[in-house]
């Protein structure tokens, strides 16, 4: 079992601290109609800052889930990681219908498919830098449209080709038991998939749901107070943890604008482990259940 990250093929014992859903290199402010272009996201000394505090911290990995239609630059990925001696490990796929590239909605779910398995198989962006998962793969708000149903199953061919792991966008935490469907009605092994921003669900029986069919959930956007305090993110995840999930969740912050960044006056990557953690701890979580929620859970869903 090896993990694809940016620089080659690893094994899983070199992830340590992992942040399982973030963006370090993408442009969305062309979709937001941004003036000053707050979703655009890169390589300077601003992340250079994010990145330091987080290595203090004793996180090395960063899943990146920008995808296809999103400014992904598997190139600045592959510099950053060198540069910041980390553990990258980028996506493929498309996003959710208001950001898909125009030609999603023209191609068959196969020629979607086959896009997706080249990018894990061969390398993304016309380079030899493999993608390691198929993510952010998203619904929109309250629905899944036609064509972000063909995505799903596009995504599931080539996860089925490739065993490449899946994680979802669920927007403001919605729609996972719609996602759950399409991949149970298509036979996916669930220990394969998670379930992406579980944290803006306040539904717990629908994230029980999605645990129950032994997928992964992420509680993922640390920090967007402005959605669900994170307080409330505590006391849902401690309850899950009661109830005996700790083998399948996953933690991070979901950094998407300038603005998010400490030197821009927001949260930055590290208040995951800064303020979140802390929490967790204070509130009886072990060290033990940090490191499965940070570590090994990581390790397992994205080794392949």
């Amino acid at each position: 079992m090896k993990i694809h990250s940016v620089t080659g093929e690893i094994v899983p014992e070199q992830v340590r601290k992992t942040m399982i859903h973030e963006h370090l290199v993408f442009d969305l402010s062309g979709v937001r109609e941004e003036v000053d272009k707050d979703s655009k996201l890169e390589d300077n000394p601003d992340l250079e800052q994010e990145i330091e505090l987080l290595k203090k911290s004793g996180c090395n990995t960063i899943v990146e889930v920008s995808n296809i239609g999103m400014g992904r630059n598997a190139r600045a990925l592959h510099e950053a990681a060198q540069k910041h001696d980390l553990v990258i490990v980028a996506s493929t796929g498309f996003y959710k219908e208001s950001v898909y590239p125009a030609f999603v909605f023209e191609k068959s779910a196969e020629e979607l498919a086959e896009i997706m398995i080249r990018e894990i198989m061969d390398g993304m962006d016309d380079t030899t830098i493999k993608a390691g998962l198929i993510s952010e793969i998203g619904s929109s708000l309250n629905e899944i449209t036609v064509t972000e149903e063909k995505v799903f199953l596009a995504s599931i061919m080539a996860h089925k080709k490739t065993c490449a792991p899946i994680s979802t966008h669920c927007e403001i935490g919605t729609m996972g038991k719609g996602q759950l469907e399409i991949f149970q009605r298509n036979h996916v092994e669930m220990n394969r998939i998670s379930f992406g921003h579980q944290d803006l669900n306040t539904d717990m029986d629908e994230q029980l749901l999605l645990l129950q069919s032994g997928a992964y959930i992420q509680f993922d956007t640390i920090g967007k107070n402005s959605y669900r305090k994170d307080s409330d993110k505590v006391i849902n995840l401690i309850e899950l943890l009661d109830r005996g999930y700790e083998d399948q969740l996953m933690l991070s912050c979901d950094i998407t604008r300038k603005s998010h960044l400490k030197s821009k006056g927001g949260h930055g990557y590290n208040h995951l482990f800064e303020n979140f953690i802390p929490a967790l701890l204070k509130n009886g979580v072990t060290d033990e259940i940090i490191d499965k929620m940070l570590i090994q859970n990581p390790r397992k869903f994205l080794a392949f």
